[in-house]
């Protein structure tokens, strides 16, 4: 043993595996790739000009309950409302279909792109969807309901 080796750190043993995800981990820290996966999930949840979710705000009035969303640049056609006990669950679904062709140049181009986005929210009243009530003006959609105590869902044992 020589004495020089007495002076050295001693390397710790590591499993084959982990050092391989050690090394992709500092690639991807390191500049300038810091961020990329971050950016490439970022790209594949929104999409060009689309939002996975958007704003949503609850209030109370004196005597009901209101619900607002941004919906900017939404058809009132594209918007699904779904009341489910003390929940509403608000839908936007874009479906779009381009059609191209010409007869020249023996040329057709079909293209189809369907995006959804929803919102779920919790409401502390029970939906009396009889009197509930939903409009949509300029971008904002606003649903109001009578204020109903909650009802109890479960079933008593005899």
């Amino acid at each position: 043993m020589d004495k020089n080796d007495k002076n050295r750190p001693k390397k710790k043993s590591m499993p084959m595996g982990n050092n391989i995800m050690r090394q992709i981990d500092d690639f991807f820290a390191s500049e300038p790739y810091r961020g990329i996966l971050d950016s490439i999930d970022s790209f594949f949840q929104q999409g060009p000009g689309f939002q996975p979710h958007f704003p949503v705000d609850l209030y109370e009035t004196a005597d009901d309950w209101v619900v607002k969303a941004d919906l900017p640049g939404v058809d009132r056609e594209n918007i699904h409302i779904e009341t489910m006990g003390d929940r509403l669950k608000i839908a936007v679904v874009n479906d779009e279909l381009t059609e191209e062709s010409h007869d020249v140049h023996n040329y057709y181009h079909r293209e189809r792109r369907m995006q959804k986005r929803e919102r779920v929210v919790a409401l502390p009243y029970s939906i009396y969807k009889q009197r509930t009530k939903a409009k949509f003006h300029n971008g904002i959609l606003e649903i109001r309901g009578p204020k109903y105590p909650k009802t109890k869902n479960t079933l008593d044992i005899e």
